[in-house]
């Protein structure tokens, strides 16, 4: 099963390490029951986000710098297309569309109701942890 998870989302778990997202990654991840999927373009808005300075007070910048490099660690690049199309209503949002596509994921996980209306793009469903989770459960 290939995944993309939505930026939101890990800084949810980074900040918290609260259900669904702490035993997707902590425990589903880790032992290997889906491939994560990220690209360059990803994981500098992971970067971006959590250099906000209202996230300052859940982690330090050590933390912070860990954390993105862990991420592309454990994630399979993928890389992205130059003319990413515009498919949902924010297009910050599609650049996690082109790499669950160019990913061939199976899943895209989100709670960003933007992404969420769409439910499904080509073969990729558009997911919640919560989703992801009942789904991993039963492997």
């Amino acid at each position: 099963m290939r995944v993309v998870i939505d930026t939101n989302l890990l800084i949810t778990y980074l900040i918290s390490h609260h259900d669904p997202m702490a035993t997707i990654i902590d425990h589903h991840l880790a032992r290997g029951d889906f491939v994560m999927l990220s690209s360059p373009e990803l994981l500098a808005e992971l970067d971006r986000a959590l250099s906000y300075p209202r996230l300052h007070q859940f982690y330090d910048e050590d933390t912070r710098r860990r954390f993105v490099a862990l991420i592309a660690q454990l994630a399979e690049m993928q890389d992205l297309p130059d003319e990413i199309p515009a498919i949902s209503r924010d297009p910050d949002d599609d650049k996690f569309i082109a790499c669950a596509i160019a990913g061939r994921a199976d899943f895209l996980v989100s709670g960003d109701q933007d992404l969420l209306t769409l439910e499904r793009v080509g073969d990729v469903r558009i997911i919640t942890a919560r989703e992801l989770l009942e789904i991993l459960a039963v492997l």
